[in-house]
């Protein structure tokens, strides 16, 4: 199985490409950059420091969104970082989260998210667009970049199928059996459309931290719990929540401090705990506990057709630590 880290820019540059460098020197296969504007340094230029820190391994935003930038604008950047690290780009495409909050927007729509592969799979061929209505002109550097979709919901699970050419699902420890029925969507649906299901590359990425026990662990990715209440923001996910906790995660949604995503002790995470909603949300999408534990999830997960995990490090207490912890879970398979 593959590892990833996933990384931002924050307060030190030299923290930033501690963690790089790092996961570089450990064998770590991918290493991907997160897009969060008003709270984190630019992404595009972290992705080309990750691409000189890392120069044996993939490198891809994890993950960026529509209405952020032009997708000429952006192709045009991620061809340009392809050709700068030999190949190794590619790109993770997400509805959006902190990113649209910033500029006071909701998610994209499953119907906004299939424009905009559409127009990134035109652009990375060479192609014009039609983009809003007017005429955009191709790339005169153009690379094929292949396209990762994060898919969450139903609809979201089926477009993967049908039209990325791999998907990214967030998955924990306490409900694989979820990942694993998003697992079967994404093949349904590439199967429906006509493609080879087994072509579709699976990414899981999880709030990982690896400690000597869960508690320890759990502590550390506290600022990536509270990140858990702004995924249930669709009326479907509302809907599934107990009625004791549903109202205190739209209070906590509309009080969440994109300036401060994923800060480690930071307003929302002091948030979160002053709600009492930090021990229901810290079931979703952790990865928590032992190397030995580590090994056995990953286990599992590889057995169902992932070809890669992802430990999430912005808002990790100690991300050097799980580093290397999730290589020696690894080197344990």
């Amino acid at each position: 199985m593959k590892i990833g880290i996933c990384s931002m820019w924050g307060n030190r540059l030299d923290d930033f490409r501690a963690e790089i460098r790092t996961a570089s020197d450990l064998g770590f296969e991918l290493v991907t950059v997160g897009d969060s504007p008003a709270g984190w340094h630019e992404m595009v230029v972290s992705l080309t420091i990750a691409a000189q820190d890392a120069p044996n391994s993939q490198i891809a935003p994890l993950v960026t969104s529509p209405f952020m930038r032009h997708p000429l604008v952006s192709a045009n950047a991620l061809c340009t970082l392809d050709e700068m690290s030999d190949g190794r780009v590619s790109l993770g495409l997400a509805t959006g989260g902190s990113t649209v909050l910033a500029v006071g927007r909701m998610p994209a729509t499953q119907k906004e998210i299939r424009a905009e592969i559409a127009a990134y799979k035109a652009l990375f061929a060479g192609e014009e667009i039609v983009w809003e209505g007017r005429p955009v002109k191709s790339l005169r550097f153009a690379r094929p970049i292949p396209i990762y979709y994060s898919a969450f919901g139903p609809k979201a699970l089926a477009l993967a199928g049908e039209q990325a050419d791999g998907v990214i699902l967030f998955a924990g420890d306490q409900h694989l059996e979820i990942l694993e029925g998003k697992i079967a969507a994404v093949r349904d649906a590439a199967t429906r459309a006509g493609r080879d299901a087994d072509t579709i590359d699976i990414w899981v990425t999880s709030f990982l931290s690896v400690r000597p026990d869960r508690a320890q662990a759990i502590d550390d990715l506290k600022a990536f719990i509270a990140v858990n209440a702004m995924a249930l923001r669709t009326p479907e996910a509302l809907a599934m929540l107990p009625a004791n906790v549903r109202p205190l995660i739209e209070a906590f949604q509309t009080r969440y401090d994109p300036t401060e995503h994923v800060v480690v002790g930071g307003k929302n995470v002091q948030l979160m705990d002053e709600m009492g909603l930090t021990e229901f949300l810290q079931d979703f999408d952790t990865i928590a506990g032992s190397e030995a534990h580590i090994t056995e999830v990953m286990r599992k997960i590889e057995a169902m057709g992932v070809s890669t995990l992802i430990a999430a490090l912005p808002g990790h207490a100690d991300p050097l630590v799980t580093i290397r912890g999730l290589a020696a879970a690894r080197e344990a398979i």
